[in-house]
């Protein structure tokens, strides 16, 4: 072999080599199991792809394809929309021991187990996506108590929700494409809904015949002998975000058989907004709560809702902080518009604060500069 071709093999295999080892570095950050440790600190701390200022709010910076261990207490887990992607095997978010931990805002899917939960106490999930888990979407293992899980797309796993005992809070989730919702192991009494609404249930058979319609189910949903869920909606719940005044962020959900789409508030036409599609010429239903402090009517009989700009029948219940307004359309691409007659105040209270030490400081600037001017006698 001559030494030009010696030299180009020798260099060839060198950078094969190096191109193999910078694949296999990849894989094995990506691949870190995430550590969310008791003292506070994030482990691996350079890949975990979390991050937290104050050992209180740690929150994604990119997906993570591992699992994820909290092991500290009073803390929040928000996702900011990322992914926590497995491989089939293993737990995506794993708790053992933890107490006043909130899981939010992330989409957990392929593990053998979205969310594991043993002897966990006050753990609250929320707007979370759990899908495509090999079995168990979320397991409530060996005393855990005071869970709340609501808000939740709990789709397309072998089994929805896994309880082996406690006493838990489940209510606005949709249970969809599980081939079991929800299983409980052993004696497990569970509040399936907040008072007024539960969660949406893609095989309940039952039906909505109350006069004008309300989005609720008339009969129970029958979940085993020790649980049903006895408000359960007609449709999927979905939420979105109509602002935030004074450090309180105000949320508007829908429960419709249309897609809800293109949401918004604007506050200062009065109005809350979006677009609805389904199956042309099949008919349509929404039940839209709006916060009463966001926007509201002194008068039920002042709300006015119009689809594709015609006003349409309403039906209207009060209570201490919802309007809930229900209607009907024929399906197609429809944009609908709810007007109230009151709105919350478009500046928050610090702003208004500033604005008025702003006018108040030119108005001293004009009297002194009146005074200077003014002739000495």
């Amino acid at each position: 072999m001559n030494k030009k071709l010696l030299l180009t093999t020798t260099l060839a295999f060198v950078v094969i080599s190096m191109f193999s080892v910078t694949i296999n570095v990849q894989r094995a950050e990506a691949s870190d199991t995430v550590y969310i440790k008791a003292d506070g600190s994030i482990d691996p701390p350079a890949t975990a792809n979390i991050t937290s200022s104050d050992n209180i709010t740690y929150t994604l910076t990119d997906n993570i394809y591992d699992s994820v261990v909290v092991q500290r207490d009073d803390i929040i887990l928000d996702g900011a929309g990322y992914i926590v992607q497995g491989t089939g095997i293993g737990s995506g978010i794993y708790l053992a021991g933890t107490s006043n931990v909130t899981i939010q805002n992330i989409e957990i899917r392929g593990f053998f187990e979205g969310i594991y939960l043993w002897h966990c106490r006050d753990i609250t999930v929320s707007r979370n996506n759990i899908t495509e888990n090999n079995k168990r979407g979320i397991n409530l293992y060996e005393d855990c108590n005071g869970t709340t899980i609501y808000r939740n797309n709990i789709t397309n796993n072998d089994r929805g929700i896994e309880i082996e005992d406690g006493m838990h809070m489940i209510y606005h989730n949709n249970f969809m494409g599980n081939t079991e919702h929800v299983k409980a192991l052993v004696y497990s009494t569970n509040s399936w809904d907040n008072g007024v609404e539960g969660n949406y249930w893609d095989n309940y058979t039952g039906v909505d015949l109350d006069a004008g319609g309300d989005g609720i189910g008339d009969s129970s949903h029958v979940i085993d002998a020790n649980n049903q869920d006895n408000d359960p909606l007609m449709g999927p719940i979905s939420f979105f975000d109509a602002g935030t005044w004074d450090q309180v962020t105000y949320y508007v959900h829908t429960i419709s058989n249309s897609t809800v789409s293109d949401p918004y508030f604007n506050n200062d036409d009065m109005i809350v907004g979006f677009n609805v599609t389904g199956p042309n010429d099949t008919g349509g239903f929404c039940r839209v709560a709006v916060p009463r402090e966001l926007l509201w009517c002194e008068d039920i009989f002042d709300w006015t809702v119009r689809v594709n700009g015609t006003s349409v029948p309403i039906r209207i219940q009060e209570h201490s902080d919802y309007s809930y307004i229900y209607f009907t359309y024929s399906h197609s691409i429809q944009k609908v518009e709810i007007f109230g007659t009151g709105v919350i105040p478009e500046f928050t209270t610090w702003t208004s604060i500033l604005l008025v030490l702003t006018v108040l400081t030119i108005v001293m600037a004009i009297c002194r500069g009146k005074l200077l001017k003014t002739p000495i006698h």
